[in-house]
């Protein structure tokens, strides 16, 4: 797939897979019509454009008509936060509030500030060293005009998981003891946005289980097209659009749906699913993945025994005596805390600017922070965890890692903290 070069980004971008690039192809030149058109080729597009609305319903347990298509996740996330905060609006909360944590992605924190400034109050929840919410704190910024919580699923920096189901039984305590405040009219809030982006490929997204009323999915994490990805919004959750124009996606996103992206999406979608029933990637596991992330850790520790593991550690990660790498398949842990596909580590006495720029010069491409930070001097995300941004890189896993690339990468880093 990638050569001779080293992909070891994942999380950054997944390389769009051979099977999801035939399905846009196949609505990009035969089958091109628009879906809102009344003749054949466009009542076909229309089928087209249902199947895949849902297979993406049934990969999250949803209906259909929950399943709002975007171009992509920052998008999802911003209709997510500002539709949310347009239709309290209109129920009579003048001062809607919003709450997060401090590593959101930068998607949810810029559309947050925007909000600020159209006169919404924000709370940045705290999280603990391993990147876990302060469940207490949460608890507490709680309050009659809270409108919106939104926690990512999986942080795309450190790979820390967040307590969902925990979160939403925090927020239906929450629902049951205010709205006795609140007008009769009003809906039951606070309501519940998850970022799963980074979560699709390994955990199990079971709406009604995790207690969401919003989920956000973004293509480009999970083998899929480019600018493109979906909302879920579950039924009767108050919510306006955010972009007008035909009506399109029930109303809520319009504009001429991009039938290829689309049914990329979908595939890409159907392609996971496939693969759990396969038992290639369990929904909370991910075997090769975490495979290759406890292979870079010994690794890494026989190589500088003072690494440190940013975020969620497991016995493997803090075990630096432990050198046998083919005994690590048998200490595959639970991970429950940790996405098996990311691992951040800091590494004492590097430049990680300059430490990368080493390693794409040898054919080993990682990063030091997420993409989306490209402006950011520092990682809010490490900062918030007491991690050095300066020392910390980022290595993620994916499809076509194989264990040569892992232990060819931890070559040539040994011999540039060698030199």
């Amino acid at each position: 797939m990638f050569r001779k070069r080293i992909y070891l980004d994942y999380a950054s971008l997944t390389p769009i897979d051979p099977r999801v690039s035939r399905e846009m192809k196949r609505f990009s030149a035969p089958e091109f019509a628009n879906p809102s058109s009344w003749y054949r080729e466009g009542v076909d597009a229309k089928k087209a454009l249902d199947t895949s609305r849902k297979t993406v319903a049934d990969f999250l347990h949803a209906l259909p008509d929950e399943i709002i298509f975007t171009s992509g996740g920052t998008e999802a996330n911003s209709l997510a936060i500002q539709g949310v905060v347009k239709a309290a609006k209109v129920a009579g909360i003048e001062k809607p509030h919003i709450i997060i944590s401090a590593i959101e992605h930068s998607s949810i924190i810029e559309t947050c500030k925007m909000m600020e400034v159209g006169g919404c109050e924000v709370t940045k929840v705290g999280v603990d060293p391993r990147g876990v919410i302060l469940l207490d704190e949460l608890k507490r910024s709680i309050k009659l005009n809270t409108v919106l919580i939104s926690v990512m699923t999986v942080n795309n920096e450190i790979g820390t998981v967040q307590p969902i189901r925990e979160i939403a039984k925090i927020l239906r305590h929450a629902n049951n003891e205010f709205n006795r405040a609140r007008l009769a009219e009003t809906h039951n809030y606070p309501l519940f946005h998850t970022d799963a982006a980074q979560a699709a490929l390994y955990n199990e997204l079971y709406v009604e289980k995790l207690g969401v009323d919003l989920l956000t999915l973004d293509g480009s994490k999970i083998y899929g097209p480019r600018g493109m990805g979906c909302l879920y919004i579950k039924r009767d959750t108050p919510i306006k659009p955010i972009i007008q124009g035909g009506g399109q996606e029930y109303g809520m996103r319009s504009g001429t749906e991009n039938l290829p992206g689309i049914a990329g999406f979908a595939k890409a979608v159907e392609i996971i699913r496939i693969e759990r029933l396969n038992k290639e990637t369990p929904p909370a596991g991910g075997e090769r993945s975490n495979f290759f992330r406890h292979l870079m850790i010994e690794g890494l520790k026989k190589i500088k025994p003072d690494i440190k593991v940013n975020g969620p550690a497991d016995e493997v990660d803090n075990d630096s005596t432990n050198n046998d790498s083919h005994r690590v398949a048998d200490k595959l842990t639970k991970f429950s805390a940790v996405s098996p596909h990311i691992l951040n580590v800091s590494i004492p006495g590097i430049d990680n600017e300059f430490f990368v720029m080493q390693l794409d010069a040898r054919g080993v491409a990682c990063s030091t922070k997420s993409s989306c930070l490209r402006d950011e001097s520092e990682s809010y995300v490490l900062k918030a965890i007491g991690a050095d941004s300066k020392e910390s890189l980022r290595f993620s896993f994916g499809r076509w890692t194989k264990k040569r690339h892992v232990l060819k990468a931890l070559k040539i880093i040994g011999a540039l903290i060698g030199d």
